[in-house]
């Protein structure tokens, strides 16, 4: 399945070993250099970081342009791994701390470590400006540290021809989605791809299961990689495992993934509205040839449901006005904002997933000429984000446990093991994992 851009990506950073959840307050945490104080005289100057090196200056410019309360002085960051280096070094010499950072890391991450405050109150007052899965994404055990932030939902995409050719329908489950996979395998046809180095697929099965891996209770972490819900989302992959259902094309090579994609042999995949672009791109001879659907559900699902995640943007503790940096989130959800980021060589504009109602600028997203029907895959791409989850916790040390989740997937997609077998390593993993680092866990039963 297609891959979600850097978001399933390691964080790679070293997370503070702390005793249950507890996280330094903000008293304790480096003033930043740029809060200016409640009583400043004068429009409340705000540092932003992020790496938008596109359209990140011009449209903090609007926001500037837009009203006087509060200026933002946006600096540009190499990379998101630039980011979260240079924040790290701010957060350690206690000065210099920006008050919003773009998302470089899961959230609970940012807390655990006291990185990012508390600013429920603050964005309680403009919960409406957002839809549920961004407001979702923004909170840890139901308070919010960061700032809602769109999770990208996924929708389903089918080579339309290689299913009129075979006279087989689009799966509107994954138990027919199983059923689909093994009739195309009779005339040679791969239902998806599963790379043996990207286990991003099962997480976001997992999650649309309903699978919770990481949540609070109390002052401790509860520990569940073998959940009924996961169990549910490893019991659609194993036959298509055990029955070479599916190619094993790597990402690493993406001209011949493309190739393979567009052969026709490669029927169907998940995605997400920014991958259209390369997909346009890629897809050379099936141009035309794809038609865009609902995810499939789980059987039981008592309503629909689409995957999608987000590493949201968080104010540093420390930064002395939060509610400066909503205001600038809120002005973000605003039709002039979101036409400021409209870029200046490609007119290409960001499609602003963390807004109720973002059907307006669906169309500039669908890529002319990949779909059997563009206003369809519009229409798709909008469900997918009214229905998508948001939340998936990843847990206080998930630099460490993605890694080895990706070796134990790579053998289950080799054959070597099952899928349980490796969800309950990478559970045995966390375990000892958050033991050497003394953080508070149960596993769940």
């Amino acid at each position: 399945m297609i891959r979600s851009r850097a978001r399933w990506a390691t964080a790679g950073l070293a997370v503070t070993a702390l005793t249950g959840l507890s996280a330094c307050s903000a008293a304790d945490a480096p003033t930043t250099a740029t809060g200016g104080g409640a009583e400043a005289a004068g429009p409340v100057t705000i540092e932003v970081w992020g790496w938008n090196a596109e359209t990140g200056k011009q449209i903090v410019e609007a926001f500037n342009e837009a009203q006087d309360d509060v200026t933002v002085e946006y600096v540009l960051q190499a990379s998101n791994t630039a980011t979260q280096t240079n924040f790290q070094n701010a957060m350690e010499a206690g000065s210099g701390v920006p008050c919003l950072v773009q998302g470089f890391a899961p959230l609970t991450t940012m807390v655990v470590n006291g990185w990012a405050q508390d600013i429920t109150e603050q964005v309680e007052g403009s919960a409406d400006l957002y839809n549920e899965g961004s407001l979702a994404a923004a909170q840890v055990d139901g308070r919010y540290y960061g700032l809602p932030s769109g999770s990208d939902g996924q929708f389903f995409i089918v080579n339309q021809k290689t299913f009129d050719t075979y006279d087989v329908e689009v799966p509107a489950t994954w138990d027919e989605f199983v059923e689909t996979g093994r009739e195309l395998k009779k005339h040679g046809v791969d239902i998806t791809n599963m790379a043996g180095e990207d286990p991003s697929g099962l997480m976001a099965l997992a999650q649309q299961a309903g699978a919770e891996w990481f949540r609070i209770d109390g002052d401790q972490w509860v520990v569940s990689f073998t959940d009924d819900a996961t169990l549910a989302a490893a019991d659609v992959y194993q036959p298509l495992i055990d029955e070479d259902l599916v190619s094993n094309q790597t990402y690493m090579d993406r001209p011949a993934l493309y190739e393979y994609f567009d052969s026709g042999k490669m029927a169907s995949t998940t995605t997400q509205w920014w991958s259209l672009t390369g997909l346009q791109t890629g897809l050379v001879d099936s141009a035309g040839d794809w038609s865009a659907h609902p995810i499939p559900q789980f059987s039981d699902a008592a309503e629909p449901v689409t995957p999608g995640r987000t590493l949201p943007s968080f104010v540093p503790a420390g930064c002395e006005n939060p509610e400066a940096a909503v205001a600038y989130s809120n002005w973000l959800t605003t039709p002039e904002a979101i036409e400021s980021g409209r870029n200046a060589e490609t007119g290409a504009v960001s499609f602003p997933t963390q807004i109720p109602d973002p059907s307006d600028y669906v169309d500039e997203v669908v890529p002319e000429g990949l779909f059997v029907d563009d206003k369809a895959a519009g229409e798709e791409i909008i469900a997918a984000q009214e229905n998508v989850i948001g939340k998936f916790e990843l847990g206080p040390n998930y630099d460490a446990w993605f890694p080895e989740l990706q070796d134990q997937w790579g053998k289950a997609v080799a054959g070597e093991i099952t899928l349980e077998e490796a969800l309950t390593a990478v559970q045995e993993f966390v375990a000892s994992d958050l033991d050497s680092k003394g953080i508070s866990y149960t596993v769940a039963e």
